[in-house]
Protein backbone atom coordinates (compact mmCIF):
# COMPACT_ATOMS: atom_id res chain seq x y z
CA UNK A 1 0.00 0.00 0.00
CA UNK A 2 1.34 3.33 -0.72
CA UNK A 3 2.35 4.88 2.51
CA UNK A 4 1.04 8.58 0.62
CA UNK A 5 -2.50 7.16 -0.46
CA UNK A 6 -4.11 8.67 2.75
CA UNK A 7 -3.09 12.31 1.45
CA UNK A 8 -5.43 11.25 -1.69
CA UNK A 9 -8.09 10.63 0.58
CA UNK A 10 -10.95 12.32 2.13
CA UNK A 11 -13.40 12.37 4.16
CA UNK A 12 -16.92 13.81 3.28
CA UNK A 13 -17.07 16.26 5.94
CA UNK A 14 -13.29 17.21 4.33
CA UNK A 15 -15.08 17.04 0.42
CA UNK A 16 -17.94 19.26 2.05
CA UNK A 17 -15.88 21.79 3.09
CA UNK A 18 -13.84 22.02 0.38
CA UNK A 19 -16.85 21.96 -2.60
CA UNK A 20 -19.06 24.70 -0.04
CA UNK A 21 -21.87 22.10 0.21
CA UNK A 22 -23.85 20.09 3.15
CA UNK A 23 -22.18 16.87 4.57
CA UNK A 24 -25.73 15.30 2.89
CA UNK A 25 -24.52 16.80 -0.65
CA UNK A 26 -21.55 15.02 -1.14
CA UNK A 27 -23.58 11.35 0.23
CA UNK A 28 -25.98 12.39 -2.72
CA UNK A 29 -22.91 13.09 -5.16
CA UNK A 30 -21.07 10.03 -3.92
CA UNK A 31 -24.16 7.94 -4.50
CA UNK A 32 -25.29 9.23 -7.85
CA UNK A 33 -21.44 8.55 -9.01
CA UNK A 34 -20.83 12.66 -9.44
CA UNK A 35 -17.80 11.70 -6.74
CA UNK A 36 -15.54 8.87 -6.86
CA UNK A 37 -15.78 7.29 -3.28
CA UNK A 38 -15.41 3.87 -2.24
CA UNK A 39 -16.46 2.91 1.84
CA UNK A 40 -14.25 1.47 5.02
CA UNK A 41 -15.20 -1.73 6.77
CA UNK A 42 -16.97 0.45 8.99
CA UNK A 43 -18.91 2.16 6.62
CA UNK A 44 -17.60 5.32 6.37
CA UNK A 45 -17.47 7.04 2.47
CA UNK A 46 -13.89 8.18 1.53
CA UNK A 47 -13.93 9.90 -1.38
CA UNK A 48 -10.69 10.45 -4.09
CA UNK A 49 -9.34 14.20 -3.70
CA UNK A 50 -8.83 14.05 -7.84
CA UNK A 51 -12.71 13.54 -7.51
CA UNK A 52 -13.21 16.28 -5.90
CA UNK A 53 -10.60 18.52 -7.53
CA UNK A 54 -12.30 17.74 -11.10
CA UNK A 55 -15.34 18.49 -9.41
CA UNK A 56 -14.17 22.16 -8.61
CA UNK A 57 -12.19 22.59 -12.05
CA UNK A 58 -15.38 22.03 -13.77
CA UNK A 59 -17.38 24.71 -12.08
CA UNK A 60 -15.42 27.50 -13.81
CA UNK A 61 -16.08 26.98 -17.42
CA UNK A 62 -15.79 30.55 -18.24
CA UNK A 63 -15.97 29.95 -22.22
CA UNK A 64 -19.72 28.85 -21.03
CA UNK A 65 -20.65 30.93 -17.80
CA UNK A 66 -19.14 34.63 -20.20
CA UNK A 67 -21.22 33.39 -23.29
CA UNK A 68 -24.82 32.15 -21.92
CA UNK A 69 -27.24 32.55 -19.35
CA UNK A 70 -27.43 29.37 -17.54
CA UNK A 71 -30.61 28.17 -16.17
CA UNK A 72 -31.72 25.06 -14.06
CA UNK A 73 -35.33 23.72 -14.59
CA UNK A 74 -36.08 21.38 -11.70
CA UNK A 75 -40.15 20.24 -12.40
CA UNK A 76 -41.41 17.07 -12.81
CA UNK A 77 -43.68 15.70 -15.37
CA UNK A 78 -47.01 17.30 -13.52
CA UNK A 79 -45.64 20.72 -13.72
CA UNK A 80 -45.08 20.88 -17.87
CA UNK A 81 -41.50 20.79 -17.84
CA UNK A 82 -41.24 20.88 -21.42
CA UNK A 83 -43.45 24.78 -21.55
CA UNK A 84 -41.20 26.00 -18.81
CA UNK A 85 -38.10 25.28 -21.07
CA UNK A 86 -40.01 26.16 -24.23
CA UNK A 87 -40.87 29.70 -22.25
CA UNK A 88 -37.54 30.58 -21.06
CA UNK A 89 -35.53 29.11 -24.09
CA UNK A 90 -37.88 31.88 -26.28
CA UNK A 91 -35.47 34.53 -24.74
CA UNK A 92 -32.77 34.12 -26.65
CA UNK A 93 -29.99 32.20 -28.27
CA UNK A 94 -27.62 33.80 -25.19
CA UNK A 95 -29.89 31.45 -22.71
CA UNK A 96 -28.94 27.65 -22.26
CA UNK A 97 -31.91 25.78 -20.18
CA UNK A 98 -30.84 22.53 -18.14
CA UNK A 99 -33.74 20.25 -17.51
CA UNK A 100 -34.26 18.12 -14.62
CA UNK A 101 -37.39 16.29 -13.15
CA UNK A 102 -36.48 16.26 -8.58
CA UNK A 103 -34.39 17.72 -6.13
CA UNK A 104 -31.67 14.99 -6.38
CA UNK A 105 -30.46 15.23 -9.99
CA UNK A 106 -30.43 19.17 -9.17
CA UNK A 107 -28.22 18.99 -6.73
CA UNK A 108 -26.33 17.11 -8.70
CA UNK A 109 -26.24 19.37 -11.93
CA UNK A 110 -25.62 22.46 -9.76
CA UNK A 111 -22.41 20.87 -7.97
CA UNK A 112 -21.19 19.64 -11.39
CA UNK A 113 -21.75 23.59 -13.04
CA UNK A 114 -23.49 26.01 -10.89
CA UNK A 115 -26.17 27.86 -13.22
CA UNK A 116 -27.37 31.53 -12.76
CA UNK A 117 -30.28 30.78 -12.09
CA UNK A 118 -33.03 28.02 -10.85
CA UNK A 119 -36.20 27.47 -11.88
CA UNK A 120 -37.71 25.15 -9.13
CA UNK A 121 -41.22 23.54 -8.22
CA UNK A 122 -41.45 23.08 -4.70
CA UNK A 123 -43.75 19.85 -4.64
CA UNK A 124 -41.59 16.81 -6.60
CA UNK A 125 -40.77 13.06 -6.37
CA UNK A 126 -38.20 12.36 -4.23
CA UNK A 127 -36.54 15.01 -3.08
CA UNK A 128 -39.06 18.06 -3.43
CA UNK A 129 -37.71 21.67 -3.41
CA UNK A 130 -37.99 22.46 -0.02
CA UNK A 131 -35.46 19.88 0.86
CA UNK A 132 -33.11 20.63 -1.92
CA UNK A 133 -33.32 24.30 -0.73
CA UNK A 134 -32.33 23.16 2.40
CA UNK A 135 -29.44 20.86 1.34
CA UNK A 136 -28.13 24.67 -0.61
CA UNK A 137 -28.69 26.76 2.01
CA UNK A 138 -25.10 27.85 3.90
CA UNK A 139 -23.83 27.05 0.44
CA UNK A 140 -21.68 28.82 -1.71
CA UNK A 141 -24.09 28.24 -4.42
CA UNK A 142 -26.44 30.25 -2.74
CA UNK A 143 -24.76 33.13 -3.16
CA UNK A 144 -23.97 33.24 -6.82
CA UNK A 145 -27.17 31.63 -7.99
CA UNK A 146 -30.73 33.43 -8.41
CA UNK A 147 -33.71 31.31 -7.15
CA UNK A 148 -37.34 31.37 -8.93
CA UNK A 149 -39.85 28.86 -7.04
CA UNK A 150 -43.40 27.94 -8.52
CA UNK A 151 -45.66 26.66 -6.11
CA UNK A 152 -49.15 26.91 -5.40
CA UNK A 153 -48.66 26.81 -1.61
CA UNK A 154 -50.17 29.48 0.14
CA UNK A 155 -47.62 31.64 2.71
CA UNK A 156 -49.21 29.44 5.99
CA UNK A 157 -47.95 26.16 4.57
CA UNK A 158 -45.06 27.44 3.46
CA UNK A 159 -43.79 28.61 6.79
CA UNK A 160 -45.59 25.16 8.44
CA UNK A 161 -42.92 23.65 6.38
CA UNK A 162 -40.18 25.80 6.98
CA UNK A 163 -40.25 29.31 4.50
CA UNK A 164 -38.47 29.67 1.80
CA UNK A 165 -35.05 31.41 2.42
CA UNK A 166 -34.19 35.26 2.39
CA UNK A 167 -33.58 36.37 -1.51
CA UNK A 168 -35.48 33.26 -2.75
CA UNK A 169 -38.39 34.83 -5.34
CA UNK A 170 -42.39 33.02 -5.61
CA UNK A 171 -44.42 32.72 -8.45
CA UNK A 172 -47.66 31.51 -7.93
CA UNK A 173 -49.29 28.32 -10.01
CA UNK A 174 -50.78 28.44 -12.46
CA UNK A 175 -47.65 29.79 -13.93
CA UNK A 176 -48.01 33.26 -15.66
CA UNK A 177 -45.35 32.93 -18.76
CA UNK A 178 -45.44 37.00 -18.85
CA UNK A 179 -44.56 37.19 -15.28
CA UNK A 180 -41.99 34.68 -14.93
CA UNK A 181 -40.36 35.79 -18.36
CA UNK A 182 -40.14 38.59 -16.90
CA UNK A 183 -38.61 37.71 -13.65
CA UNK A 184 -36.04 35.66 -15.93
CA UNK A 185 -35.05 39.25 -17.83
CA UNK A 186 -34.65 40.29 -14.49
CA UNK A 187 -32.22 38.06 -13.32
CA UNK A 188 -30.16 38.36 -16.51
CA UNK A 189 -30.19 42.45 -15.85
CA UNK A 190 -28.34 41.62 -12.51
CA UNK A 191 -26.28 39.11 -13.57
CA UNK A 192 -24.87 41.89 -16.36
CA UNK A 193 -24.71 44.93 -13.63
CA UNK A 194 -23.59 43.38 -10.80
CA UNK A 195 -22.76 40.04 -11.04
CA UNK A 196 -25.26 39.61 -8.15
Amino acid sequence: MDLDQSVDIMSTRDAAQCLGVSVRTVQLWVESGSLEAWKTPGGHRRIYRQSVDSMLAARNPREVSDVFFDVLICADADSDPGQLESQVKSLGPEVRVRLVQNGFEALIQIGENCPNLLIADLVMRNINGIQMLNALQHTAFMQTMQIIVVTDMNGELLESLGGLHAGVTKLDKPVSYPQLLQLVRTSMDIRKTGQH
